[in-house]
């Protein structure tokens, strides 16, 4: 482990001080929409499988109704997982021009979402969707909260779009990475799968923070109720190892981080996956009594759909780490 933790190892040694400052520029956009993002994407999930079981209880008018009015929300969480892509994406740009047209492209990008958020909900006042500006449904300030987000999202389209004329002009200080990540020739192999993954890590930490204070304790399902919030907790955990471990490691490095990660993942994913499935067949009836307000899918399909979504994710994700770093070790050879 200290061969990736090792300061020698570390993208920041090799910076200077405006390189080190755009670095943390970068990170603290990532934050910033990665957290809010997370919890509204969260909302989306469950408002998703109200919706699914709005249609299955025979009630699709109740169905579209609730997606029309909760429309701005899905923006909202579609625009902040887009701007939290293309920042990465510029983050890890492979030249500088590809930096400059990342910025640019996510600029326009957010403006139009912004544009249609703020419309769509200043329409919907005025023709009598929504009673009044402040309701109060799902936030105490909805739909008004929403608005105000697009309005933000204009300006931080407009901002990008300076920002990408601001490199044009200073350039940037931060090293180049050949990643071709979500839309080059891997979008069907690594590319995908990272995509697929950052929602899980956004889902796995909103529902980490939300556990705290759903998981109801008091029937006596501790063990269940501290592996669940687990796999929730590791699925985010993965993420935040790939953001500020291998992506804040030099070049040359990664590919032996990459497979340390992986392998230390890997081993604590399939035990804390196994003691989940051991204690939903020692306690089944314990996710109905207990966790219900953390899996709406599963009561909605009457499935374990947590078990296959983040399972799976949780044991794919390092395998695909280990494979990925033994290719980029093969490569650096």
């Amino acid at each position: 482990m200290a061969a990736y933790l090792s300061r020698n190892d570390r993208i920041k040694t090799e910076l200077d001080r405006d390189g080190r400052r755009e670095r943390r520029f970068y990170l603290l956009f990532s934050i910033l929409a990665f957290i809010p993002g997370s919890f509204v994407l969260w909302e989306m999930h469950y408002e998703l499988w109200n919706i699914i079981g709005s249609v299955a209880s025979h009630s699709p008018d109740r169905a579209v109704t609730q997606a029309i009015r909760m429309c701005p929300l899905y923006l909202v969480g579609a625009a902040l997982i887009l701007f939290l892509i293309y920042t990465n994406g510029a983050y890890r740009a492979k030249n500088e021009k590809a930096r400059r047209a990342k910025w640019m492209a996510g600029g326009i990008v957010m403006i139009v979402l912004g544009v249609i958020i703020a419309a769509y909900v200043a329409i919907g006042v005025l023709l009598g969707e929504y009673g009044r500006l402040i309701e109060g449904f799902i936030t105490p300030l909805f739909p008004l909260d929403t608005l105000l987000a697009g309005v933000v999202f204009i300006g931080i389209g407009f901002l990008s779009i300076r920002y990408s004329k601001v490199l044009d002009k200073k350039h940037s200080k931060l090293p180049y990475v050949n990643d071709r990540g979500l839309f080059g020739w891997r979008l069907f192999t690594f590319g995908l799968f990272r995509a697929l993954s950052l929602l899980v890590a956004m889902c796995g930490f909103a529902a980490s923070v939300w556990g705290i204070f759903v998981l109801d304790l008091s029937h006596g399902y501790l063990m269940y109720s501290i592996v669940l919030w687990l796999n929730f907790f590791t699925a985010f955990a993965m993420y935040f190892a790939y953001k500020f471990i291998f992506c804040e490691t030099k070049e040359e490095s990664r590919g032996s981080a990459s497979i340390k990660l992986g392998c230390i993942f890997l081993i604590v994913n399939i035990v804390l996956f196994a003691l989940y499935m051991l204690s939903v067949q020692l306690w089944n009836e314990a996710p109905n009594v207990t966790a219900f307000a953390l899996m709406p899918a599963d009561f909605t399909a009457s499935m374990n759909i947590f078990a296959v979504f983040y399972g799976l994710n949780n044991i794919l994700a390092p395998i695909f780490a280990i494979v990925r770093g033994l290719i980029m070790e093969k490569n650096n050879r």
